[in-house]
């Protein structure tokens, strides 16, 4: 949890900002350390629903789409800040009095092209650590939450193949892939199985970032975060990289910490950014009540 919101931090003041270039231009000196959140609203769009997440299957003693589609339209309401065109079309149904899973699958519906967001995996990190122990739940919710606003078919798989990952990396298995492919099969759509497939031997060079016409496209950050955890980059020198390499920069950070967090442990993260990372004594604790609740 500290990871992902440590890279959700670390990632947003260049994410509008496209490319490497105009990233260096915009940073001469880097991207390094964690930019302060604006007044009133401590989380970006990955973070606080994320956050949010967790706080309902503890609440609520598991997943409850009422619960958590009431909590993630009230921060939408009140705050937002840095919300998906998917993400918003789905709460706005929802606070019109749509059922959360049709609000999920009329966005799809009537955008069936754009809304393969990556918003349906920056928030699977809670799943998987009430869930670390059984996998059919873990794939279950960690598919319910993606579908209630992202019910492309793309997400409703991805969310599992990175809450898999999560959840393997907690438990030590650096082989994480292996156990992700075999847990989830064949009946994943080709372009992720495709690009899970090629992470152990691509070169970095190579990896989908900055695509021209695109942002926020589900496989490829699940295929870039999955990549920085295989190729042993520590948490800091990836999430930094990350920050600097352009494309959805928030988000790309923000899913790869959240599996790099549980593959270094919290001692991985810089001292300077837990001091300017918000609440993260509170982000620390509600993980480990997370982990304590396991099996509910």
């Amino acid at each position: 949890m500290l990871g992902l919101v440590a890279g959700n931090q670390l990632g947003v003041p260049t994410e509008h900002l496209g490319t490497p270039e105009a990233i260096k231009q915009a940073f001469p000196n880097g991207v390094v350390d964690l930019a302060p959140p604006p007044k009133n609203s401590p989380y970006d769009d990955d973070a606080a629903m994320a956050l949010l997440l967790g706080e309902s299957l503890l609440a609520s003693r598991g997943f409850d789409v009422a619960d958590i589609a009431k909590r993630w339209v009230k921060w939408m309401k009140v705050d937002g800040r840095g919300i998906g065109n998917t993400t918003k079309r789905a709460l706005t149904l929802i606070d019109r009095g749509k059922e959360p899973f049709e609000a999920g699958r009329l966005v799809h519906q009537d955008n069936p092209r754009g809304s393969a967001g990556n918003g349906s995996v920056m928030r699977c990190i809670p799943v998987a650590l009430l869930y670390h122990d059984d996998f059919e739940r873990l794939i279950r919710v960690s598919t319910q939450q993606s579908a209630i606003p992202h019910s492309h078919e793309r997400c409703t798989w991805g969310a599992p193949a990175v809450t898999l990952a999560a959840r393997e990396l907690l438990h030590g298995n650096i082989y994480f892939i292996e156990e992700v492919l075999h847990r989830i099969g064949d009946r994943v759509p080709r372009a992720l199985r495709d690009a899970i497939h090629r992470v152990p031997r691509e070169r970095e060079s190579d990896l989908p970032i900055t695509v021209s016409g695109e942002t926020g496209y589900v496989v490829h950050c699940i295929e870039t975060a999955f990549w920085f955890v295989t190729h042993d980059r520590t948490l800091e020198d990836a999430l930094v990289a990350l920050a600097q390499a352009g494309g959805d920069t928030d988000t790309n950070a923000a899913v790869a910490g959240g599996l790099l967090g549980p593959r270094y442990g919290e001692t991985a993260l810089p001292p300077r950014w837990m001091d300017q990372m918000v609440g993260a004594q509170g982000i620390a604790k509600l993980a480990e009540d997370l982990l304590k609740a396991s099996g509910v």
